[in-house]
């Protein structure tokens, strides 16, 4: 994606920006599908659920950048990467998906998804690379995992 000179000359948005990503990420996914903005799951819309500070239940509907998944199954939820452009610093929603799409558990056992894993990027397309990136395990960034993606990226 970075190498990319018709992506880095057309500077798109990030909704434009993931999709590409996704693509190019399909070989590496032999037994799994690669999806961008993926909606729903079965008949329902996607949604992350929490309790708020006074106990009740809360959620959303949700559309992550990137998922790595076998559709209709949680056991193989693999993968989700949300994705900003370097200039955008409201990562506030992208942190609460990770960190609530990456828990063993869900607030509403109806919105519960599991994926392995988590991976928070922030590129910078203009200097052609990856300004950012925490890993999320299990509801939480794992530094060792983060700190393994900082080095395979750079």
């Amino acid at each position: 994606m970075l190498a990319d000179d018709d992506l880095i000359r057309a500077a798109p948005q990030e909704f434009s920006i993931t999709p590409d990503l996704a693509m190019k990420m399909i070989p590496l996914f032999r037994y799994w599908r690669v999806s961008a903005e993926w909606t729903s799951r079965e008949d329902m819309l996607k949604k992350i659920s929490w309790r708020d500070d006074d106990g009740k239940l809360q959620s959303m509907p949700i559309r992550p950048d990137i998922i790595v998944h076998i559709p209709h199954t949680d056991e193989h939820n693999i993968l989700v990467v949300e994705a900003k452009r370097i200039g955008n610093k409201d990562h506030a929603g992208d942190i609460r998906k990770l960190t609530l799409l990456t828990r063993k558990e869900s607030a509403d056992p109806r919105y519960h998804y599991g994926y392995r894993l988590g991976v928070h990027l922030i590129v910078d397309l203009p200097n052609r690379r990856i300004a950012g990136n925490d890993v999320y395990r299990n509801g939480q960034v794992e530094g060792d995992l983060t700190d393994l993606l900082w080095k395979l990226l750079h």
